[in-house]
């Protein structure tokens, strides 16, 4: 991971950290939430920088999105989702960039 450590960036999803990073020129934006005792872990690109439509909020839907009661398994769909051009992320991390909002 470029501009920051990859096991603390898995280690941020656990607690539901936003975090934004850089891929193959996007910019993309994770977190997650505890809501009724279910962890809820949701990507999604930057608003401010990439495709977002305001005037129609129905078509702006997450990239990807995952609920579990196991906030474990939440990260782990995460880790083994083929979400980088068919890569899982570990496949990609060395290319991603750690990214201020």
């Amino acid at each position: 991971m470029i501009d920051g450590n990859v096991n603390e960036f898995v280690d941020n999803l656990y607690y539901g950290s936003e975090m934004y990073f850089i891929f193959r020129g996007k910019k993309y934006f994770i977190q997650g939430w505890v809501e009724d005792t279910v962890h809820y872990l949701v990507l999604d690109y930057d608003y401010e920088t990439e495709v977002y439509d305001p005037d129609n909020p129905k078509c702006n839907k997450y990239i990807w999105e995952y609920s579990s009661p196991d906030s474990n398994e939440c990260v782990q769909a995460f880790l083994d989702a083929p979400l980088w051009e068919g890569k899982k992320f570990y496949d990609v991390e060395s290319e991603i960039t750690w990214a201020d909002p």
